[in-house]
């Protein structure tokens, strides 16, 4: 949550396959979750870090009405 990591850090970490991390990252992405950054090597591939944008929610429930509370990962 605190440093930017690769695709292949957040799968080592997680036990998660690479092909579900990508697509959970998408979908990150595409919701405005996620910082993306990244450069092209020397060798032309892409390397490409993510951050998550979010560092907690709050959720209130009542008979009423439901409240979500994002808290900025600055």
């Amino acid at each position: 949550m605190n440093i930017p990591k690769s695709v292949i850090e957040i799968t080592a970490e997680t036990k998660i396959p690479m092909s579900t991390t990508y697509r959970r990252i998408q979908s990150l992405h595409d919701n405005n979750l996620v910082v993306t950054s990244g450069m092209i090597t020397d060798k032309g591939k892409g390397l490409f870090l993510y951050k998550s944008k979010v560092k907690g929610i709050q959720i209130r429930f009542s008979v009423v009405m439901t409240e979500v509370k994002l808290i900025s990962n600055n």
